[in-house]
């Protein structure tokens, strides 16, 4: 299922696309400090609570309909539960609530609106995170038959063409 995985990521995040189109004026540092946390809560939470309630509600996210794959329980009779669905977006949600944090401490201590003031460190220490995330990811998925993920092994899922 991997190139149909892949497929459904791509489509899915088509689907943000109007999220994308309207962050560089939300996100702007022109903005007031309650829009500019308002807008990042929103930005960096609707892509996972998107991927948690349809893993939970269909085992599939649009991209996954449409690439014809679902995540089940490890039983493979039922799709995730809301627990499941969680601990499989967990590296994800992690990451983006420690991304989250970094902003509202960079605009809670106005560094925001002085770029040349912020340390990227943690933002680098983010981003290297998320890629030994999806390295350990790829890996876990191409050792075992069923093109388990480590996601699927924490929340005791498994994607399967659905047909």
């Amino acid at each position: 299922t991997f190139r149909r995985r892949f497929g459904a990521g791509i489509i899915d995040s088509l689907v943000f696309i109007p999220i994308g189109i309207i962050d560089p004026y939300l996100s702007s540092p022109q903005r007031n400090s309650v829009t500019l946390i308002s807008w990042a809560i929103l930005n960096y939470s609707i892509f996972w609570i998107y991927s948690v309630f349809l893993h939970a509600k269909y085992g599939q996210t649009l991209g996954k309909m449409i690439t014809r794959v679902k995540v089940l329980d490890v039983s493979e009779t039922r799709v995730p539960t809301i627990r499941q669905a969680l601990i499989r977006d967990s590296g994800y949600i992690v990451m983006n609530f420690l991304a989250l944090l970094y902003f509202i401490y960079l605009v809670a201590t106005r560094l925001y609106f002085q770029e040349s003031q912020i340390n990227y460190t943690p933002a680098i220490i983010i981003n290297i995170a998320g890629m030994i995330w999806f390295i350990l990811e790829i890996v876990t998925m191409a050792q075992n038959d069923k093109r388990r993920a480590f996601h699927d092994y924490l929340a005791q899922t498994v994607v399967v063409k659905n047909v």
